[in-house]
């Protein structure tokens, strides 16, 4: 189920594209436009909300650092909007290949907090899940 305008549920669906795509391009600059400026992240690596584009973009490299290629498929579930805040889920397929070779699959799911900036949605706040590792 969605909640919420056509054009809100697109742009969020855009938000989620834009955060794949980047990935996908390890390109720092421009996924971190995809963050509200006091926007959380949380990895099941991290014991702990990391707050803050300089703290996620310090997070960011750290964690891709390993990482030769990255790409994930993403899709929005549950979107809730309201006003200039939302929810949803995002189910996701990961492939990453480290640059020692070795190659994980992921399967995992976003639990997200969206938030409106200046006329633009940006995440306030990602959990991410994984299902399975192969």
């Amino acid at each position: 189920m969605a909640y919420g305008s056509i054009e809100d549920r697109l742009a969020i669906r855009e938000l989620i594209e834009s955060f794949s795509g980047t990935l996908a391009c390890l390109d720092t600059d421009a996924w971190m436009q995809n963050w509200a400026e006091d926007g959380a992240w949380k990895l099941p690596s991290l014991p702990e909300d990391v707050v803050g584009r300089e703290a996620i973009r310090a997070t960011f490299l750290d964690k891709m650092s390993p990482v030769k290629a990255i790409s994930m498929l993403s899709y929005p579930n549950n979107l809730s909007i309201d006003g200039d805040t939302a929810t949803g889920i995002a189910y996701c397929r990961e492939i990453i290949e480290l640059k020692t070779g070795d190659r994980k699959e992921l399967l995992a799911r976003f639990h997200d907090n969206y938030l409106r900036v200046n006329g633009e949605w940006k995440f306030a706040r990602r959990e991410y899940e994984v299902f399975s590792v192969m």
